[in-house]
């Protein structure tokens, strides 16, 4: 009798802990995501930057989101990386970029490794003191270790105009001493979320 007692409640403690992580939040983690955008000068030469901390949540309803420290904007030449701070995304004033959406945790839930679905979603980007609504294909993937993948399938195109930071472009482009600094920005995006 005192083992089947045992075995009832080993089991509700086991059932318990199941429920309680499968709704538990998945929190970001920074060293296995990334997140980089292109900036094309003189019309044709590409350069890839990128945010080196990111910090995030998905929570059990689905809801989603990324805040990125833009001082830890990374594009390989430190005084570039200052300008661009100081002059472009002016941090001292908008320390941080957001991004926010909604993703089906059902669906994600019935996920096993290595299955993945598409789905086209509208994040709400907010920089520089504006919000502005951009539409992501993202393709999302179940991973070994409880971990979920969120990618972009294809680039995100941001205007700089929707943010306020034509401006602040053109002051680089002068700085710089260059012809032309592209105002559409192309952003990829690879999240991995976990428990």
């Amino acid at each position: 009798m005192k083992l089947f007692r045992l075995k009832q409640t080993l089991l509700a403690i086991a059932l318990s802990t199941s429920v309680c992580t499968a709704s538990a939040d998945w929190a970001l983690n920074n060293t296995e995501s990334s997140l980089n955008f292109i900036s094309i000068k003189k019309s044709t030469i590409g350069e890839v930057h990128s945010f080196e901390k990111l910090k995030g949540s998905l929570k059990d309803n689905g809801e989603a989101k990324v805040i990125v420290t833009l001082a830890s904007l990374e594009s390989m030449i430190p005084k570039r990386n200052e300008r661009m701070k100081k002059v472009l995304f002016e941090i001292s004033q908008y320390p941080q970029a957001m991004v926010t959406t909604k993703l089906d945790i059902h669906r994600i839930n019935k996920l096993k490794v290595g299955e993945s679905y598409t789905e086209t979603l509208e994040l709400a980007l907010s920089i520089h003191g504006q919000q502005q609504e951009v539409e992501a294909n993202l393709r999302i993937t179940a991973l070994k270790g409880n971990k979920i993948l969120a990618s972009t399938i294809k680039p995100i195109i941001i205007n700089a105009s929707d943010f306020n930071l034509v401006k602040g472009i053109d002051v680089l482009r002068t700085l710089a001493k260059l012809p032309s600094i592209s105002t559409a920005i192309p952003v990829t995006a690879s999240f991995i979320f976990e428990k």
